[in-house]
């Protein structure tokens, strides 16, 4: 078995557009017309038009523009706000320095200018639902409900309402009222793409707190439905689309509408990367290495400098392929253009092993232990690599310090792989209640992982201890994978041990059946049921026939006592 896992994350460097604004004053009294003068540019007649109406929200919104374009934050700060007091009316100003002293966990300042522009009558949905959050981070929970009703009814069509409501509800567990605020949402938003996508977000949220609400996820699904068949060009929300579809198991959506833009885009660009990346992703998941494999190809090709993680992902792809030669080219080229990929440094270093180049592999971990220091990650490849060399005494060393690492920083890391891995290890080991306990923790963490049950099962068998427990976890083994030869032999071997032999026989012989090349253990194991069953002709012939592929000394004494040699 390869001791071998990918975690396809994806993560090239982060290629999504965004294209925002941080300035507070791009958005308000500012026009983006280059030839007009002050910053970003300031049309002449607007200004004029504000100066008549409120010429003290202008006077403080220009000294702070001042005092931003001298990089003197804090001041120009006191007099957005100060502007903002004077008009409320100016909703885009008071949103924008809402959302900054929110971020800042000022709360009092959003609270006051957010209040005074949410009093006006003609207060729009969005406002309200920024004066909703701040009340509800200002602890006034009834207060920041109320106004989140206020917002759906001042404006039903628009999301911005329903999103305040839907965070506190998920928030206070009120799972119920939130599912039907998401069911009034999808009935009232407008029909239009960015609104349906909204809606379907808010979906997301909900069913990150209940993920196995069905009808929530079909809710979901259906939004992004209706959005996915109305003609728009937005390339960002159709990507914006596609990301949810996948965030919702839908890969087979998400992949159609990546590909669309993909065609859209034929030049080589950041948004071409991000969609061979996204693609690349939807194909992992959907167990399709081959086109993953083509479009992490597609990015090297037209970036083979910038995204060294596409290296990374192509030679544990390529392993799992069992391309051992073609996996350590792309790992050395990941390491080439970023030496600071620490999984690159693993990677290479077991697909080293697999070619038998164990002097190199171990120079490679050596790299990586004084580049990174004592890791998790490099005490448990660590112990891997020395489990693969079978020096399971100092693997054991390796797994233990790994789980002390883990322990103290990340408990998440400390998983069923993890487990096995470590409870192999022990039993490899000869170290059999360890084993036990490791693998146990193994099933614990994952209980449909049919290799851990297995080896469990088979070495509880092997030892003639806990036996119907030993026929129960390889049991369940078999069912999730019937035409796996190991553990058919496991389960037949649990039969014998049981004293069934007529029973163990047929599975045995279905065991040699699936096995694609002659196992020696196997043929072992037939060759005692046989002799059970007081068949000895046909035991001998078995235990010949393992002989011959491992010279074991136990089959060569049996052969002995029954036939007088081999």
């Amino acid at each position: 078995m390869k001791s071998f896992f990918i975690i396809l994350a994806l993560g090239l460097g982060g290629a999504m557009l965004t294209g925002c604004s941080t300035a507070l004053h791009r958005s308000t009294y500012a026009s983006s017309s280059p030839s007009a003068g002050g910053p970003e540019g300031t049309n002449a007649e607007s200004v004029a038009q504000i100066a008549k109406g409120n010429p003290a929200a202008y006077a403080h919104y220009a000294a702070g523009v001042t005092y931003e374009l001298n990089d003197q934050e804090a001041p120009a700060i006191r007099q957005f706000d100060d502007s903002a007091l004077a008009d409320p009316a100016n909703e885009q100003l008071v949103e924008d320095l809402a959302r900054r002293f929110l971020r800042d966990k000022d709360t009092n300042q959003a609270l006051a200018i957010l209040t005074k522009s949410g009093r006006r009558p003609e207060a729009s949905a969005e406002l309200l639902a920024w004066l909703s959050r701040a009340q509800f981070q200002a602890g006034e929970t009834n207060q920041a409900l109320a106004t989140g009703k206020l917002a759906v009814q001042h404006d039903p069509a628009s999301p911005d309402g329903y999103e305040s409501l839907v965070e506190i509800l998920l928030h206070d567990h009120h799972w119920a009222e939130a599912l039907k605020t998401l069911h009034q949402a999808e009935s009232q938003v407008h029909a239009e793409p960015a609104s349906l996508a909204a809606v379907a977000t808010l979906c997301l949220a909900y069913l990150s707190e209940q993920p196995k609400d069905n009808q929530a996820k079909a809710l979901a699904v259906s939004v992004l439905d209706r959005a996915s068949a109305l003609k728009f060009a937005d390339p960002r929300l159709w990507q914006r689309v596609a990301d949810l579809y996948s965030t919702l198991d839908q890969p087979k959506k998400a992949i159609a509408i990546y590909q669309k833009l993909l065609t859209d885009y034929p030049e080589a660009s950041l948004m071409r990367d991000t969609l061979h990346e996204k693609l690349a992703g939807m194909y992992v998941q959907t167990a399709d290495k081959t086109n993953a494999t083509k479009q992490l190809q597609a990015i090297v090709r037209d970036n083979p400098t910038r995204y060294p993680r596409a290296w990374l992902f192509l030679g544990e792809l390529a392993y799992e392929e069992n391309k051992a030669t073609e996996a350590v080219e792309d790992f050395e080229k990941a390491l080439h253009w970023d030496p600071s990929l620490d999984q690159a440094y693993y990677d290479l270093a077991l697909a080293l092993l697999d070619l038998h180049k164990s002097t190199e592999a171990f120079h490679m971990l050596d790299l990586a232990r004084q580049r990174f220091a004592k890791t998790f990650s490099c005490e448990f490849y660590s112990g891997v690599m020395y489990s693969h060399v079978k020096d399971f005494t100092e693997a054991i060393r390796h797994f233990k310090e790994a789980e002390v690492i883990g322990l103290a920083t990340d408990p998440s890391k400390l998983d069923f792989r993890f487990y096995f891995q470590f409870g192999a290890a022990c039993e490899r080991a000869q170290q059999f209640a360890p084993a036990e306990e490791y693998l146990q923790k193994c099933i614990n963490l994952s209980p449909n992982f049919a290799e851990a049950l297995n080896y469990l099962g088979y070495m509880l068998a092997d030892r003639g201890e806990q036996l119907p427990r030993a026929r129960a976890l390889i049991e369940k083994a078999v069912k999730m994978e019937p035409g796996n030869g190991a553990y058919l032999d496991s389960l037949g071997w649990v039969l014998y041990k049981l004293n069934q032999p007529e029973q163990a026989l047929p599975v045995l012989l279905k065991a040699v059946q699936y096995t694609p090349e002659a196992d020696a253990t196997e043929l072992d194991h037939l060759g005692e049921v046989y002799l059970a069953l007081h068949q000895t002709g046909k035991a001998i012939e078995a235990w010949r026939k393992s002989f011959s592929i491992e010279a074991n000394q136990e089959v060569k004494r049996k052969l002995d006592r029954y036939s007088g040699g081999t």
